[in-house]
């Protein structure tokens, strides 16, 4: 009650009165250590209709692509505002540590996904973007993929694609698989992962993300 009367800069009475309320209608739950989101929550954010359908359709070929890439771990990412939204991630246990967890929002300049979404969604004629970061956002764009060495997760990189509309119009989101460093076959891991955003983006166009 205290870190929540802090953070939001409520008095402590008027913060207790309104946790009451939101544990009332299911969006918070009091427990022994203090108050947690509620189940309702959970069940509002599975209403979200995009994303939601979104990881429905792309999840049976995530998980196709990771046993294809034997990756530890792929992520689908969209676009948020200026952040990049996780709302899948398939691996396994032992990958739990190097896993962002899914709903969670990275600043777009911190993951290689996230400068695959602004390639393609950043203005060329934006006068706050430097001059080297345009390089590269077109690089990105010519080429369809982009990639991080050993930059967030020591021992790993990561390879992202985007995943186009079914018209082909814009670019909805992205899929990336992170591997040991070590590996040599980039070239088969990037073409996975190009097979998989067509399938999406075909998956889409049969039952489309409204």
């Amino acid at each position: 009650m205290t870190e929540l009367s802090r953070r939001s800069g409520v008095s402590k009475a008027s913060t207790f009165r309104l946790a009451e309320q939101l544990v009332g209608h299911g969006l918070l739950v009091k427990t022994p250590r203090g108050y947690q989101l509620g189940w309702w929550l959970y069940e509002m954010g599975q209403l979200v209709p995009g994303p939601s359908r979104l990881r429905t359709v792309a999840r049976p070929t995530l998980v196709d692509l990771r046993a294809a890439t034997k990756a530890l771990v792929v992520h689908l990412a969209i676009p948020h505002g200026d952040d990049v939204v996780y709302l899948d991630r398939i691996g396994g246990r032992r990958e739990i540590a190097i896993l962002a967890a899914v709903g969670t929002s990275v600043p777009a300049d911190q993951t290689v996904s996230g400068r695959v979404l602004q390639a393609y969604w950043m203005r060329d004629d934006d006068p706050a973007v430097p001059d080297d970061l345009r390089t590269e956002l077109a690089m990105i764009r010519d080429r369809r993929w982009a990639s991080e060495h050993g930059l967030v997760v020591p021992g790993a990189k990561t390879l992202a694609v985007p995943v186009h509309s079914p018209a082909r119009s814009h670019v909805i989101a992205v899929i990336s698989a992170t591997v040991a460093v070590g590996r040599s076959d980039d070239l088969s891991t990037l073409s996975a992962l190009w097979g998989a955003s067509a399938e999406i983006s075909r998956a889409l166009q049969r039952t489309p993300v409204r």
